[in-house]
């Protein structure tokens, strides 16, 4: 069991009383990940997916990679030391190349902050060169360093960003393909949201839900969206089926016995 499916597993069953997500370890043939069984003995399909931007998670692991040199660039022709933000998909290989000489063309112009939307032409050039956002001088009492920052992104938030990412999950072919199969009445996706899915996850944990229905394939009949809050142990479900709008919970869940501590040890 992931992390993913250990958060599902909790969180429902903290949400609807008496019930028991039972895990299937055997999945060779594309089962679902749960049996949901209630207390009047009914159970339906449960399938857990993790909405995860892909692009940003492929530019942290380029920054972090050590066999590239992880964050850390050193510096030549810089005087000073840098922390630098590349955007989202930026090429972290050519950061490394040329981030060097081009803050040095800034340290001559007398330039030591900078940001992409500056009317700078010398600013514009190195921003799209390295794809970077902005950037500034940092202190340091070792040799110039240039540090790579993870990406950071924004824009405007609201809960249909939230619906939207999850909807997509609905429709991919895999999780549509292991419910459609199931021969319950009802077939349960649960879409787990980390934090670093920033707008989405903002927007599920920010937001309340619209009191519109999903719009989700056939094969599956209820929509979970669930993400921790800012706060210690709590997070935040929106809950939505083919009959019933969304709407939203929030709930603590801590390990409570022995079976629980493999949930503990993964967060």
């Amino acid at each position: 069991m992931n992390y993913s499916e250990a958060i599902a597993k909790r969180v429902l069953e903290a949400i609807l009383p008496g019930a028991n997500l039972e895990y299937q370890p055997v999945q060779s043939n594309g089962e679902y990940d749960f049996n949901l069984r209630y207390d009047d003995g009914s159970f339906a399909a449960v399938e857990v997916t993790a909405a995860v931007d892909k692009t940003l998670t492929e530019t942290i692991a380029a920054v972090r990679s050590k066999k590239k040199g992880g964050s850390a660039i050193k510096a030549t022709a810089c005087k000073k030391s840098w922390l630098i933000f590349p955007g989202k998909g930026a090429s972290i290989n050519t950061i490394r190349a040329d981030a060097d000489c081009c803050l040095a063309k800034l340290e001559q112009d007398g330039i030591d902050r900078f940001f992409c939307v500056s009317n700078s032409p010398s600013v514009q050039e190195i921003c799209c060169r390295l794809q970077i956002t902005g950037g500034g001088v940092i202190s340091s009492e070792t040799e110039p360093t240039i540090q790579i920052a993870f990406p950071i992104g924004g824009g405007a938030v609201g809960p249909s960003l939230a619906i939207e990412a999850g909807e997509r999950e609905a429709w991919k072919e895999d999780n549509r393909k292991k419910l459609g199969a199931a021969k319950t009445t009802e077939r349960h996706l649960v879409v787990y949201f980390d934090a670093g899915n920033g707008l989405p996850w903002t927007a599920l944990t920010s937001f309340e839900p619209p009191k519109t229905l999903p719009k989700i394939p056939t094969e599956i009949t209820n929509l979970w969206l669930i993400g921790h809050s800012e706060n210690k142990d709590e997070f935040v479900a929106w809950y939505a089926s083919t009959n019933e709008a969304w709407h939203s919970t929030k709930v603590v869940c801590t390990p409570e016995s022995p079976r629980d501590q493999s949930f503990n040890k993964m967060r």
